[in-house]
Parts: structure tokens; C-alpha cells; sequence
């Protein structure tokens, strides 16, 4: 069986893998994606009926990789402010774009319309080969290459690659072959997400609150709809599933208040488990980890995804870097420059949504006033509030070139002394 060499193989073709590979548009880098799901199809999980919120820094990056200007703008809203709340307890923040000088916190985006931006953009490269609908049944990790095999339904292939970058997802197979230590924090809860029509208009205005069934998210989307993501535990998911809409925007009523008038319609609801997932080290010779195949976590604050695209926009860098100095890309010595510069902001997150989720599900009374006191502070307190908002919009720590709108190609000098 004869096999294919590239420089790099992506195994996901989601949000993360195809963003790399975008990112990577502009190097010589030859690219290879392997991706189950066949290519375009309505069943790929990346690029489904939900939303995402993306952060002030997630747009700068897909500016600079010129994905942003390429997206239906008809898919995508601004947040202007963010409302914080705890239900049933004093003690509120308000996030206001006007206070960070930018046009918008973030932004809520249909998955579909971002991954046919990302699809467009794939198939224009010349170097990226797509695998589609492809699976790896096989890999060898020896000191120069990474070999895969592969199969496309009854059809078998062997591809090469200098490194393998594993992004399929946070129940990836590949990490577990490759015998990468994962760490599960089970939530014992469950994130319904499905689309709301509010009876006023949402001002383009998130709001997160924090019940004792869970935290809620009520995010702002185009034509005055809202995304509810609630997070409920595992226990009463079956039974919320089961409601009637009339019986469901009734408990959702309960839960959220009125901020919003009265809810009127509710659309399909869909059900994720949520867990915390860490591994002892994101890469390998010849390997590494990206997105949720690195960490997943509670969609609380929405800073899973671009957690995962900071990771994305680094590793780009990196190894843009690496062609640029002739270096072999998937080396531990190159593949380590890689981790130590996401070590901090992966941990910083993580512990973060981790956190949140002990304090505000707690009914500790201790824990209680302080949480209140915590929130009404970072109302009041102008460095508490600006520090939120930098974490917020991803702009906390190391900035990537991608983040500060700067080329890879001509990265060499200025990225090392950013080191």
C-alpha cells in the first residue's frame, strides 16, 4: 500500500481543525484533514443547528485570517453588554462595550454560517488536501514520522506526516490511542440549549444567570431571538425534555425572570453532558492536541471555543515559525515552545469555569454573601470590572499575531522576541 507525505495532519475537520488549517493558509505547509463526517454534510457536530459566542480577541484572530469578512453577516449579532445576575440574591455586574471602547464584547454566531466560511475558505487552498468522509484506524509514532491508517469506506490508505495534529473533539479516539492522561471532572449536568423569542427586545444584551437549578445563558440573536443555554442537572433532564413548549417557557420563565417580558416561543431543545476534561500534557513527538481534544469545559462564561481558538492561532504561529527557521515542525523541542506559551491561559481558563461553577452552584450562606459581594464589588470597582472585561473578550495574557491582526509569514524575528 503506497502512502502520501505531508507536513501536517489534521484528524477533526470541526471548528479547531479547519481554523488551522486556514490559519495556515499562507505558509507552504502541506496539509492534510482527515474528517468522518462527509465533507458539507448536515450531520457534522461542528457545524450544527446551535450557536457560538466569540469573544472581542476570537474575531481579531478570523479578521486576519480573512474568515471574518467571509461570514453571512445575516448569522451573526453583537453583544453590547452583559448582564451577570444570582437568582434570588442581591448583588449584580453590568458588562458595557462602552467601558472597553470596542464595537461589541463578542458576538453570537450560527454554527452553520461559520463553518461554510471556514469550508470556502478550505477548499481554496491549494495545499490542503480534505480526506472526506474518512477515519484513522491506525498510527505509528517513530522518530521522524507519524504514520496513519486510514480508510474511506472500503477503501484503505496510509498517510505521513511530519506532525499529527489531533483535533476530534473532546471524545477523541486518537488521543486515547496515543494514551494521552485525560482527567474527567463529571458536572452531573446537563446543557439544553434550543432557541427563545423574548417579548422584548434583548438590546443585544447576554445575559448569565445563576440559578440554583443551574446557570442559565440567554444570548441575543438576529430578528430578536435568543439562545438559552441551561445548564440543569443530570437528574431532571428527561423530564424538561419532555415539557410541553407552553410547560417549558413556563419553568424557563420561573428561572430567568422578566427582564425580557414573557417568553413566547421556544424552538427544538438538544441536550449536551457536561464535564470538565485536562490532560497531563497536550503534546507528543509528533503530536498535539488542539481545542477539546485538549480541554473541555463548562460552557459557563462561553469560553470553550475560544479558549480552543487561542490554541489554534498559537500553534499556527508556532509553526509557521519552525518553516521559517527549516526547523522539522513536529519535534518535541518546537512542539514545547507550543505548550509553555498556552500552558497559562489554558490553566487560567479551566480553573476559572471551574470555579464559577463551585461558587454560584453552592448554597454554603458564606459562600452565598460572598459571591453576592464579589459581584456588586466588580460592579462598582472600575480595575475589577476592566479586569473581567479583558477575560471576556480573550485578551488577557500573550496576544498571538493573529490576535494583533500581524501576518505569520514574516513572523520570525518579532514572534522569537514576543517569546
Amino acid at each position: 500500500m503506497t502512502s502520501t507525505q505531508y507536513d501536517l495532519i489534521i484528524v477533526g475537520g470541526g471548528m479547531a481543525g479547519a481554523s488551522l488549517a486556514c490559519a495556515l493558509a499562507d505558509t507552504e505547509l502541506r496539509i492534510a484533514i482527515i474528517e468522518a463526517v462527509p465533507w458539507r454534510s448536515d450531520q457534522q457536530p461542528s457545524y450544527d443547528v446551535r450557536t457560538i459566542s466569540l469573544s472581542h480577541g476570537s474575531r481579531l484572530i478570523y479578521e486576519s485570517m480573512d474568515i471574518w469578512q467571509q461570514i453571512d453577516q445575516r448569522a451573526i449579532c453583537p453583544i453590547h453588554s452583559i448582564h451577570i445576575s444570582d437568582r434570588g440574591h442581591p448583588g449584580l455586574t453590568h458588562l458595557d462595550r462602552k467601558d472597553a471602547g470596542v464595537e461589541a464584547l463578542g458576538y453570537v454566531i450560527e454554527n452553520r454560517a461559520l463553518g461554510a466560511a471556514l469550508m470556502n475558505r478550505l477548499e481554496k487552498i491549494e495545499h490542503v488536501d480534505i480526506f472526506s468522509p474518512a477515519t484513522v484506524s491506525d498510527v505509528e509514532i517513530d522518530t521522524d514520522l507519524a504514520t496513519l491508517s486510514c480508510a474511506a469506506g472500503e477503501k484503505e490508505f496510509i498517510i505521513q506526516g511530519k506532525l499529527v495534529v489531533i483535533a476530534d473533539g473532546g471524545r477523541s479516539g486518537l488521543r486515547d490511542k496515543l494514551n494521552f492522561k485525560t482527567v474527567v471532572d463529571d458536572y452531573q449536568q446537563t446543557a439544553i440549549v434550543c432557541n427563545v423569542t423574548p417579548g422584548k427586545s434583548h438590546q443585544h444584551c447576554a445575559f448569565e444567570r445563576f440559578t440554583p437549578a443551574g446557570p442559565l445563558a440567554i444570548l441575543p440573536m438576529n430578528e430578536n431571538r435568543c439562545w438559552c443555554v441551561w445548564a440543569v442537572d443530570d437528574e431532571d433532564v428527561d423530564e424538561i425534555l419532555s415539557l410541553s413548549e407552553k410547560q417549558f417557557l413556563e419553568r424557563l420563565q420561573q428561572q430567568f425572570g422578566d427582564r425580557l417580558g414573557r417568553f413566547s416561543r421556544a424552538g427544538k431543545r438538544y441536550a449536551y453532558p457536561l464535564a470538565r476534561k485536562r490532560v497531563d500534557t497536550t503534546i507528543r513527538s509528533r503530536a498535539v492536541l488542539v481545542g477539546n481534544a485538549a480541554h473541555t469545559i463548562h460552557p459557563v462564561a462561553a469560553q470553550g471555543f475560544n479558549l480552543g481558538l487561542r490554541d489554534v492561532a498559537w500553534l499556527a504561529e508556532v509553526l509557521a515559525q519552525a518553516q521559517a527557521r527549516q526547523q522539522d515542525v513536529g519535534t518535541l523541542g518546537v512542539l514545547q515552545g507550543y505548550e509553555d506559551i498556552r500552558a497559562t491561559d489554558t490553566k487560567r481558563v479551566t480553573a476559572f469555569t471551574h470555579g464559577m461553577i463551585k461558587i454560584f452552584t453552592s448554597q454554603f450562606w458564606p459562600v452565598v454573601g460572598s459571591r453576592s459581594l464579589g459581584l456588586l464589588l466588580t460592579d462598582l470597582v472600575p480595575e475589577l470590572k476592566h479586569a473581567l472585561l479583558r477575560r471576556t473578550m480573550g485578551l488577557t495574557g500573550r496576544q498571538s499575531r493573529l490576535t494583533r491582526g500581524l501576518a505569520l509569514k514574516k513572523s520570525s524575528e518579532s514572534t522569537e522576541k514576543a517569546w
